[in-house]
Formats: C-alpha cells, sequence, structure tokens
C-alpha cells in the first residue's frame, strides 16, 4: 500500500515512482525548446526555425482570444525533399519542412 515511500526511504526506486517523461503532459503544450513555437506531435524539425525537435519544451496551456481577418489557406512545400502540406490561419509563420528542416516557403491558395 505504502510501496512509494517505502522505496523512498529505503533509497530504492519503485515501480510506482517511475513515469514515461517521453509522452504529453496534462495541462501543458508542447513548444520547440529553440524558438518557443508551437510543436506538432510526429514533426522532426520545428516548421518555425528548423531546430532539430528531440526534446519539446513543456509549457503552461494558455488561450488567447484573437480577432482580425479571417483565415487564408497556404500551401507549403519544402525545396529539399518536396513534402507537402496546408495550413488554414490569419497568421501563417511556418517557414521550415517538418519532416527535414529544410526551407517550405507558402503560397496562398484562392
Amino acid at each position: 500500500m505504502f510501496g512509494w515511500l517505502r522505496a523512498k526511504l529505503s533509497g530504492k526506486k519503485d515501480k510506482t515512482e517511475t513515469r514515461d517523461t517521453t509522452g504529453p503532459v496534462p495541462g501543458k503544450r508542447m513548444v520547440c525548446a529553440n524558438c518557443g513555437e508551437p510543436y506538432i506531435d510526429g514533426d522532426k524539425y520545428c516548421r518555425f526555425c528548423g531546430a532539430p525537435m528531440g526534446n519539446p519544451k513543456y509549457i503552461d496551456e494558455d488561450f488567447a482570444c484573437i480577432y482580425g481577418p479571417p483565415p487564408v489557406k497556404r500551401t507549403h512545400v519544402c525545396r529539399k525533399c518536396g513534402y507537402r502540406w496546408t495550413t488554414e490561419q490569419m497568421i501563417d509563420n511556418e517557414r521550415r519542412c517538418p519532416k527535414c528542416g529544410g526551407p517550405a516557403p507558402a503560397s496562398e491558395e484562392r
């Protein structure tokens, strides 16, 4: 019943104390450790600065209400590997490929 306490007092590591630190943390949001922009699960490189996404940083989840023009649909195509993805945001600062880190400028769709 008090295995965690017994393990703590004896200095031995109890199985109930271990936790997977590679998964998402409740109430936290993953961001790039280099530039602080949002991290999308599965990306190998940051879509904003191109840094490898080996160890994302966790920050407190926060929400903001933003008023402005309607979202614009944009298509990104990586110049290095050819990976293509679409975003639909008011402001799109993604400039790097999430698969290889190469440059991936956006073109607006009409």
